[in-house]
């Protein structure tokens, strides 16, 4: 097999691992060996700021002692979805929902964006995977809730571009979640395939509007949900039960409708709405050739391999036109070449520094008390 195929191949899978070390364990020395440009840590990888810090590097150096560069990428939105906590001496963030509640919330988002900016890149994390800009509008919803701005579309798209807006100055890069719209499911896409079964006019109005914000914004990166949309879908993606994430007409509606011509990623690859029909390597093959650009394998080494090997393989016998892969590969080299630092000068002293808990707190204050 052509060993740039394999390479590129490896680019477009951002990686997680186990383990809260302060050096780059085995897993992941070998993924970046593979030609892995992305990884994603979680709360398991988490001890302490110095730790991370000291992590990052090491990830970071593997890279460099190959010639490239490693973005590094974690979830940290606040509330219930933030891998550096307060208990971990991070500075505790609080959710969208509650910020959103301030009075001058477009401020407050981006007073709170400046602190997480400085903390990640204090720590050399690189890229938040936030904001979410699913409208919070079914109370049934298991996994969004709070992880939202609002019940507004026209809240959500204003916030979700003051946060975009503030990060981007800060050049730490950000992702606009879960295109196209998460907010009004009853189910959880970790579980199952949640169907979203509004026709585009109501779409537009309500779960694409703030994505159009964010386009306009310069975000990025735009992660596509495991969802189904028939409206937004082929025929034949809703008859057999594709994902958006899977989904050629989803890609195509972002990049022309949309405008966007960042890095299109998917949520985790190993989430159940994928795995109940799909192996990952099939999965990963059908929406590289519908348009997506990077791929998020958050758990597994051996599926991290499958995936890398089933986009090359596929490459190879034709089934994936090799302008994709490299129109893909470029797009993340893009990313990565703006992002990656490896010489953040941010002190590690401001991680939970007592200015950054002042600046939440005086936010707080300021906030509806009713909402938690």
């Amino acid at each position: 097999m052509d060993a740039r195929v394999r390479e590129l191949s490896a680019s477009l899978v951002t990686f997680g691992f186990d383990g809260s070390s302060r050096e780059a364990p085995d897993h992941a020395r070998r993924m970046i060996e593979r030609g892995c440009v992305s990884a994603i840590l979680f709360g398991r990888n988490v001890d302490s700021p110095d730790q991370v810090r000291s992590l990052c590097t090491s990830l970071k150096e593997e890279a460099q002692a190959r010639g490239r560069k490693l973005l590094v990428m974690t979830d940290q939105e606040g509330g219930r979805v933030a891998r550096l906590r307060g208990s971990q001496n991070f500075t505790e963030i609080p959710s969208a929902r509650r910020i959103a509640s301030c009075d001058e919330s477009v401020a407050a988002i981006t007073r709170i964006a400046k602190v997480i900016a400085a903390e990640l890149k204090a720590v050399k994390i690189d890229m938040d995977l936030a904001p979410v800009l699913d409208v919070d509008s079914n109370p049934r919803n298991p996994v969004i809730g709070d992880r939202s701005y609002s019940s507004s579309a026209r809240k959500v798209g204003e916030l979700g571009k003051a946060f975009i807006s503030a990060m981007q100055a800060e050049g730490v890069a950000t992702c606009a979640k879960h295109f196209p719209g998460h907010g009004d499911t009853h189910q959880d896409s970790h579980e199952v395939l949640p169907t979203i079964a509004h026709g585009l006019d109501r779409l537009e109005a309500v779960e694409i509007a703030p994505f159009r914000e964010a386009v306009s914004a310069g975000v990025p990166s735009i992660l596509v949900g495991h969802l189904l949309v028939p409206s937004l879908q082929s025929a034949e993606d809703a008859e057999l039960g594709i994902p958006a994430s899977m989904s050629a007409t989803i890609a195509g509606f972002v990049r022309d409708a949309l405008g966007f011509r960042g890095v299109l990623l998917v949520d985790d690859m190993e989430m159940g709405a994928v795995t109940a029909n799909f192996t990952v390597g099939e999965a990963i093959v059908r929406a590289l050739k519908g348009g997506v650009d990077l791929f998020l394998v958050c758990h597994s080494e051996a599926v991290q391999a499958e995936a890398i090997e089933a986009i090359a393989a596929a490459v190879e016998r034709g089934e994936v036109p090799r302008a994709r892969l490299e129109a893909a590969a470029e797009r993340v080299r893009r990313l990565v070449n703006q992002y990656a630092s490896g010489a953040y000068d941010t002190s590690i002293r401001l991680v939970g520094s007592p200015a950054h808990r002042e600046i939440v707190k005086s936010i707080l204050a300021k906030c509806n008390q009713d909402v938690l």
